[in-house]
């Protein structure tokens, strides 16, 4: 891709914050979060963002997400009266 202000190459990154978290844009209810990209021209600096099509990929990771986050029950060491 091209950048429409220079015409130099852009390249592609995903956006993550300092920790390494990708970062997503909210969705429907029916479609979730969607992760975000940019398209940035090392030349002239000009950037756009662009949120992914949701895709089956999108699903099977947020649904991993959703299994790996959820909270685990744990039994009290107090004994039952």
């Amino acid at each position: 891709m091209h950048c429409p202000k220079c015409t130099n190459d852009m390249t592609t990154s995903a956006l993550v914050t300092p920790d390494g978290v990708e970062i997503m844009v909210m969705g429907t209810l029916a479609t979730g979060h969607r992760p975000l990209s940019a398209q940035v021209c090392s030349a002239c600096g000009f950037t756009e963002l662009y949120a992914a099509q949701w895709t089956e990929e999108i699903q099977q990771a947020r649904e991993i997400a959703v299994l790996e986050t959820e909270p685990i029950a744990i039994a009290s060491a107090e004994p039952a009266l």
